[in-house]
Order: C-alpha cells, then structure tokens, then sequence
C-alpha cells in the first residue's frame, strides 16, 4: 500500500508518472490500489463498451464492430448492445442485438437507462473525427432500436458529439433531479463540456442547457444559448473518443474516468498508441475537479480508450469499485479489474 501513498503525494507536486495531472490532488480519495489477480475478459473482438445500469437489476452495454459477448462465427457488427447479469467476478452477457455490418455503419457514443427505457447516443460512421452524434430507442430492454436518421445537434460544429453520460443508480435511481447530465467534445481535445436536459426530452436538442460557471454558492449556471457554452473539465494532455462518468452515493462524489496523452504519444494517428488513464473526483457535476489518479501506462503500454466505472459493481460504502475498459489489439474486449480507494481519515 506504501506505493499508493507515493503516487497521492507525486500528484500533489504534479510530477506523477511522466505528465502533469490537470487538477490538484484530491482531498477527498488519498490513492487508488488495484486487484491484478482479479482480472476478467469477455466480448473478444469488440471494443468501446460504454454501460449503464437499468431497472431490472441488470447492466446493458453497447459495443462496436466485434461480435458482442461471445465471438460467433457470423459476421461482424458494427454496433450492438449486450445484456450483463451478475456481479464480478461471475458475470454472464447476452448479446440482444446488432446492426450494420463491418465497422462503418455506426459505433456507441454513450447510454443511460432511464425508468423502463434504454437511450443511446450512437455516432454514424466509423467514430472519426468529424462524425455526429444521432439518437436510438429500445423500449423493450434492449432487444429492437428505433435509430434515429438525424444529427442529433445540428447547431453544433462537425466533431462536437457526446462523449458521456452522467450515470446515477439502478433505472437512474438516486438522482438529485430530473435532469439528465450529458458531456461533449471534440475527440483529442482538451476542452470537455456538459449539458442538461430534462429526461423526456433527451432528444430535443433545443432543450439542452449549457454549462457557463460554477456560482459562488457552488450551483452551476446555465444558458439555452449554446454559443454560452463554457469548459466544464479541461487536460492539456486530452483525451480519446469517451468519458466515463458516474456518481458514487457512499464517498458523495462524482467520478470522471478518461484516457489522456502521454509524451511521445503521436494525437494524429488513429489509436495514437494511447495506454493512459486517469480518475477525477468532484462535490458536482460540474466541478470543481480534483485528481485521484494519472498514469501514463496503465498497467502496461497496450493500447487502451475506453474505461467505465459502473454503478452497480460500487462496494464498501463506494471504496471498493470495477474498473472496465476496452483498447486494441490484446485489449480488443471487455476487461474488468477490481480496485479500492483509500480515503482520507
């Protein structure tokens, strides 16, 4: 445990691991330990893997270009969704349904499981730069999609798409609100932004609120002007593709997980060789952010873009977690690895 204390302090004297964390140290969450003997794989050829927890009790997560859970011996699908039962270590996944084939058709840019139904922001092409974000409906636990065929924000330049959705409890449980919290960017980017919008109009683009500033009494402003819109998180060293955000009830902070570029890393090629990872905390949505953990290579140098937190598997009063994450080429899967943080006495 004496190594976690280290890297707490190094974050403190930004000099963690080879580039400067964005934020300072957390005064809430001291350091992050990790299981390596507890580690699980599923969903063999197929990455992202973004997730939400749903109100049956079960995690339903939508994957890009593979096969889902369990690599059958049909083509390939560039987008679909996977029901996951159980707890870690003993989960099983059934893959409920898929579309376009390759990996062009479409890929998943965030979901979030609202009362009895499943919303997804899902982006059209194959998730390069200049692709948007467009709306799907399952009302019937995941099995059909009604695709939307429509940019989602048209205002909104080329690029600028969902990147995450804030995630509270089983079937959005827990929420101080009936907002929904949905973070954007342009991918490889510094600048993170979050709108809200009320539930029921998730794809109303012109009910968005924007973020402007945190008020002196820590609640947060808001514009329908998108023009208005301010940074909300911000890391010179970026990110790639997806955020991960949700809130842990038990410590009473909000979690942002993201890869990040290291030195060397080239941000022009399509993978940019990225194995980084980083965990934020805050009392808010919207900030102010401090740093749980930097890492340049995260317990190696494979290719790693795409990590999740999910709410379901928050333990020990939200000190024990689940970190998942997805990469390429040996990370080209669903991975699951235990974690515990370590508070602040």
């Amino acid at each position: 445990m004496k190594i976690y204390t280290i890297i707490a302090v190094l974050i403190m004297q930004g000099e963690i691991n080879g580039q400067t964390p964005p934020y300072p140290a957390s005064q809430v969450i001291k350091s992050v330990s990790w299981d390596m003997d507890v580690k699980i794989q599923n969903g063999l050829g197929s990455d992202q893997w973004p997730m939400t927890w749903a109100s049956d009790d079960n995690l339903y997560a939508a994957w890009g270009d593979g096969w889902g859970w369990e690599k059958g011996k049909e083509p390939k699908r560039s987008i679909g969704v996977t029901k996951i039962e159980g707890t870690p270590p003993n989960l099983l996944g059934e893959d409920l349904w898929g579309a376009g084939p390759g990996q062009n058709f479409g890929k998943p840019d965030g979901l979030i499981a609202v009362d009895e139904k499943l919303l997804m922001f899902w982006v059209n092409g194959d998730s390069r730069y200049d692709h948007d974000s467009y709306s799907a409906v399952s009302m019937d636990s995941g099995t059909t999609w009604t695709l939307g065929k429509e940019r989602m924000f048209p205002h909104a330049p080329a690029g600028f798409r969902v990147r995450g959705i804030l995630q509270y409890g089983k079937g959005y449980e827990g929420a101080p609100d009936d907002y929904i919290y949905v973070y954007f960017g342009f991918n490889r980017h510094p600048d993170i932004y979050l709108a809200r919008v009320e539930k029921e109009n998730i794809f109303n683009s012109v009910d968005y609120e924007w973020f402007e500033y945190i008020n002196e009494d820590s609640s947060a402003s808001w514009s329908s002007d998108f023009t208005k819109k301010a940074t909300v998180f911000h890391d010179n060293n970026a990110y790639l593709w997806h955020l991960s955000i949700c809130y842990n009830p038990g410590l009473k902070r909000y979690l942002l997980a993201k890869p990040h570029f290291a030195k060397g890393d080239d941000r022009k090629s399509i993978l940019a060789d990225v194995s980084s990872f980083g965990i934020f905390d805050a009392p808010n949505p919207w900030g102010p952010w401090t740093t749980v953990y930097y890492e340049d290579n995260f317990l190696d140098k494979l290719v790693k873009f795409n990590y999740v937190i999910p709410t379901k598997f928050l333990g020990d009063g939200g000190k024990s977690f689940w970190l998942g994450w997805s990469g390429w080429p040996e990370y080209d899967n669903i991975n699951f690895m235990k974690g515990q943080f370590e508070l602040y006495k």
